[in-house]
């Protein structure tokens, strides 16, 4: 008995850390635009001004990202079922909205959701649906260093920017890290058991247990490759990937025309640069508040593009809630449909991947 109580309270004592980070943060941002002398009144003039025809435009094509994850799940599932076992790629948008909704309110646990949804509607081990989850991201991180990197490289637009030059830079760092993962993946798929080894014994020279441990995954990523059946599913995923992203970045221009110049008159071009800005600040993830997104949006708009701080600001707290947030919605209606509560979905979840 005492062992589930200690797990409660450590589990509150994290949720409490993590708010009180989220509070503090607020207040430090709050603090920083007071000290900048922000003009409130500027910035809710901004945010009135805003088309809302175009920002429920681009939330609209952000659901069909649901859309497109569930058919790319669908071709993970080939190499699992028989065709006549297989269910309707439809019947997996549920599931993804469901996720994303829980992540977007209760952060990283509300990861493993999907998966699990996934893995009940199928049948198949949740253990195999989690290793989808990580193949996913493998294609999500191509994808976006592709059209990353290509654009810093490539657009003549971004050339008058200032810092223009380390952003050059910084796109062969991208192009050629998106590169390396290519090819390690690409290696782990032909040759996963002597990498495993190799790697193993190379980090095994400064720890025993932690080569073990280097191994032992990298022979778990192998197993999670065979999702991807045939040659010809690899190019669609890959291009049902690359469709995703840049979706998200027509959401990001439309979102942007919704304001008035001269945020209004930026493009494709400085889409995906901003994009690549929001994905860098969405890493950290705060449970009801999301991560760094809308600071760093905010001061790329601010202090690359010469936007003024009050609209970069507005923007920086709508695009968020474009691209992460409006999800709920749907996600909240699906989860009524099918009868299930996100807090235990996600506790469900936890408790399978501890146990797999």
């Amino acid at each position: 008995m005492p062992e589930p109580t200690t797990q409660s309270n450590t589990s509150n004592v994290r949720r409490f850390a993590v708010w009180g980070i989220a509070l503090l943060v607020v207040a430090l941002v709050a603090w920083k635009l007071h000290a900048s002398h922000f003009d409130w009144a500027a910035f809710w003039q901004a945010c009135r001004s805003a088309d809302l025809r175009l920002v429920a435009l681009a939330i609209l094509i952000i659901y069909t990202n649901a859309i497109v994850r569930a058919l790319r799940w669908s071709i993970f599932l080939k190499p699992a079922l028989p065709r006549e076992q297989r269910p309707p790629w439809t019947s997996l948008i549920g599931s993804q909205f469901i996720g994303f909704t829980a992540l977007a309110i209760l952060g990283r646990i509300g990861e493993l959701i999907r998966p699990y949804l996934v893995s009940k509607r199928t049948g198949l081990p949740f253990s195999s649906q989690v290793a989808v989850v990580a193949i996913e991201r493998i294609f999500d991180l191509a994808a976006f260093g592709i059209l990353f990197s290509g654009n810093l490289l490539l657009s003549p637009e971004l050339m008058t920017l200032p810092y223009h030059q380390r952003f050059h830079l910084f796109g062969y760092a991208i192009g050629g890290a998106t590169l390396f993962l290519c090819a390690f993946v690409f290696t782990v798929r032909v040759a996963g058991e002597p990498v495993a080894r190799v790697l193993g014994t190379v980090v095994g020279k400064f720890s025993q247990s932690a080569g073990k441990r280097v191994a032992a995954a990298i022979l778990q990523f192998r197993g999670g490759l065979n999702t991807i059946g045939s040659a010809t599913d690899f190019f669609l995923i890959l291009a049902l990937s690359l469709l995703m992203w840049i979706s998200i970045a027509f959401a990001y221009i439309f979102t942007m025309r919704a304001f008035p110049p001269p945020i209004h008159y930026l493009g494709i071009h400085q889409s995906l640069f901003l994009m690549g800005f929001s994905v860098i600040g969405g890493l950290v993830q705060l449970p009801g508040v999301g991560g760094g997104a809308q600071i760093v949006t905010a001061g790329a708009l601010h202090t690359i593009f010469g936007i003024p701080l009050e609209l970069a600001t507005s923007v920086g707290i709508i695009l968020p809630i474009v691209t992460t947030f409006s999800v709920i919605l749907p996600g909240l209606i699906y989860a009524r449909v099918e009868g299930v509560s996100l807090r235990n979905l996600a506790r469900t979840s936890e408790d399978a991947a501890a146990t797999k």
